[in-house]
């Protein structure tokens, strides 16, 4: 038999090669603040000193955290709940657009001394260190400990508190914030994405939640509370919030102890999820002396994601990295982001997510948006996540494909069928391959008909109770289902384009 043919210019062996990937990030941010959930929230003026939402400049929290450059970066809403880091003045090419010292920003390898939940010793061979529970635990606990030992933090008069209440109080609303998170969807809503690559991430995230928001609940109650005086279940809520990270409002101190710990702990679990990056511990030279560091960065945390594989405008114009490193000390480094390229006034500053970031469902489930489809990609890298992806069922299998590549699975499973159905024979098979002109045709119109499919799926409006038609995050929630259908609509029918481009090409070169 000859040869399998390569289809624009590559062939994908395994049919779940995207959603089985498990690369790290590929610049190493792992979580961020999500593109399409914004809205912001005041601290209550009864009880906080710093200044107003409205009054808060970026120049001014540079100054608190000792960030530089000072006078450079503006927040810009452009739609009323998207907002983006801007600049002043344009940058050329290798400038520096933003540098935060490590010392002003949340790190996992400084947990409080009340929490355990680690047991590896600071031993970099340890999975757990690695692991998304296990860091994901030591921020969580970090930034609660950094909220009850620093209840007066508002009137303090000292720079990095007050530049920290200022950070606080720019987060995005609680609900809205959940609203973005698969994790938090309903079954109903999470099935109606018709991604099982989806369904199955926010299935897996689920359970590991509740395992480490367990073991943060019962070190929170041992550190601060008297356990006969804590309500089990509203301390598990907080717990949660705090993996999402959002606003704490000072308002909340006006409740009882137990409701102020269960709304806290989950809304530090969001900012955990939502807002963390990943940076290597390297010297000048290279060489990597310790484990990958996460950290939460304020200011940093508030630009958006690019794809540094889109040229295009809404492209990556700036990466970052930490810079002044020194074998075994962090104390004195920075974070710092560059410009890739030639940046304009009033441009929006973007830098790339990473693998985390791709394909829509990973973006979505990581950061609460969906990144838009764009045709483009440029990658060298064969192993490394496709930009766009989209499920493709034939004859009862699943198929994870992208517009410049079919599984060769798939080609198979199409293949035997167009025997079968005598739609190819083995002559067809000695000229094309496998991947026959009729056989690319068979697959090109099922993935058509399986997008077409996705724009029929039917909203959630009739289930929905008359009181909560009008309800911001189900709204929210169902636009984001929608969009991922609608940027795996995209990718099917540019996916079956690219099939009869590649059967009518093939049909042609044998008839010359």
């Amino acid at each position: 038999m000859a040869p399998v043919n390569s289809f624009m210019g590559k062939f994908t062996k395994a049919a779940f090669a995207v959603s089985a990937s498990t690369k790290r990030n590929y610049h190493g941010m792992e979580s961020r603040l999500p593109k399409s959930s914004m809205t912001m929230n005041g601290v209550s003026q009864e009880t906080s000193s710093i200044p107003d939402i409205s009054s808060i400049s970026l120049s001014h929290m540079c100054q608190m955290f000792q960030a530089t450059p000072t006078d450079l970066l503006y927040l810009s809403s452009q739609s009323g709940i998207e907002r983006g880091v801007c600049i002043y003045r344009s940058v050329e090419k290798g400038d520096a657009i933003l540098s935060i010292p490590i010392s002003s920003c949340f790190r996992d390898d400084e947990p409080p001394k009340w929490f355990e939940g680690d047991d590896d010793g600071g031993d970099e061979h340890d999975i757990n260190r690695y692991s998304p529970s296990g860091w994901a635990s030591r921020l969580a606990a970090i930034l609660l400990d950094d909220e009850f030992n620093n209840k007066n933090s508002a009137d303090s008069l000292d720079p990095l508190e007050i530049g920290k209440e200022m950070w606080k109080s720019m987060l995005p609303d609680r609900n809205i914030l959940r609203a973005s998170l698969p994790v938090h969807w309903s079954d109903e809503l999470l099935s109606s994405t018709k991604c099982t690559a989806l369904e199955v991430a926010v299935d897996s995230a689920y359970f590991a939640r509740a395992n480490t928001i367990m073991r943060l609940q019962e070190e929170l109650k041992q550190a601060f509370f008297d356990e006969q005086n804590v309500d089990d279940d509203l301390l598990k809520r907080k717990c949660d919030d705090a993996l999402d990270i959002v606003s704490v409002q000072r308002e909340h101190f006006e409740y009882s102890t137990q409701v102020y710990l269960l709304f806290f702990i989950r809304d530090i679990f969001v900012k955990v999820q939502t807002r963390t990056c990943r940076v290597e511990r390297t010297c000048e030279d290279g060489a990597q002396w310790g484990p990958p560091l996460r950290i939460l960065a304020p200011i940093f945390d508030f630009i958006n994601h690019g794809s540094i594989r889109n040229p295009e405008k809404g492209g990556a114009n700036a990466a970052f990295g930490v810079e002044g490193a020194k074998m075994s000390d962090m104390n004195n480094a920075n974070l710092v982001v560059r410009a890739i390229r030639d940046i304009e006034e009033g441009e929006e500053i973007l830098f790339d997510y990473g693998d985390s970031a791709r394909p829509a469902w990973r973006c979505l489930s990581s950061y609460g948006f969906v990144p838009e489809f764009s045709a483009s990609e440029e990658t060298g890298d064969d192993d490394a996540p496709v930009e766009n992806a989209a499920e493709l069922w034939m004859n009862g299998f699943r198929f994870d494909i992208d517009p410049e590549s079919v599984p060769y699975d798939l080609v198979e499973v199409a293949a035997a069928q167009a025997l079968l159905d005598g739609e190819s024979n083995d002559e067809d098979e000695e000229k094309y391959g496998l991947l026959t002109p009729g056989v690319a045709k068979s697959i090109a119109r099922r993935a058509t008909d399986s997008a077409y499919h996705l724009l029929l799926e039917p909203g959630l409006d009739a289930s929905i109770e008359d009181e909560d038609e009008e309800d911001p995050e189900i709204i929210h929630s169902e636009r984001l289902a929608a969009a991922l259908r609608w940027s795996q609509y995209s990718v099917l029918l540019s996916f079956a384009e690219n099939l009869e481009k590649f059967s009518s090409q093939s049909q042609q070169n044998e008839a010359e």
